[in-house]
């Protein structure tokens, strides 16, 4: 709690990121490297587990199934648009018109694209 409170009173008096002690610096700097290392690391086995089971099942026969039903494209459109329009509505309230709504913009136009994609594929 005390570093977020020093945290937020650097930026609070225009100090900015050298304010903070250097352990938190060093924190600040790596703790997104880190995450996206890791996300890395377990997409590529996932990938890899992915590819060896398609492999496997074309060696056996086996029918592979399609990822995406129509169901779970509706649910992932449905789900993106609304959280989109949640944080559009929350950065509105929050930060008024600012650049700061492209993030619920981005997310709620994707939902509105897959869920085009849905009505489009169904009726063809």
């Amino acid at each position: 709690m005390l570093l977020l409170q020093a945290g937020l009173t650097a930026v609070a008096d225009g100090t900015g990121f050298r304010s903070l002690a250097v352990p938190a610096q060093v924190l600040i700097a790596i703790l997104p490297l880190a995450a996206v290392t890791l996300l890395a690391i377990l997409l590529f086995f996932y990938f890899l587990w992915d590819y060896k089971k398609k492999k496997l099942s074309i060696e056996k026969g086996i029918e592979l199934q399609s990822k995406m039903a129509p169901e779970k494209l509706l649910l992932l459109g449905i789900v993106s648009f609304f959280i989109g329009l949640g944080l559009l509505v929350f950065f509105a309230l929050f930060s008024g018109i600012s650049s700061s709504l492209l993030g619920g913009i981005v997310p709620m136009m994707t939902g509105l694209g897959i869920l085009t994609f849905y009505k489009v594929k169904k009726t063809t």
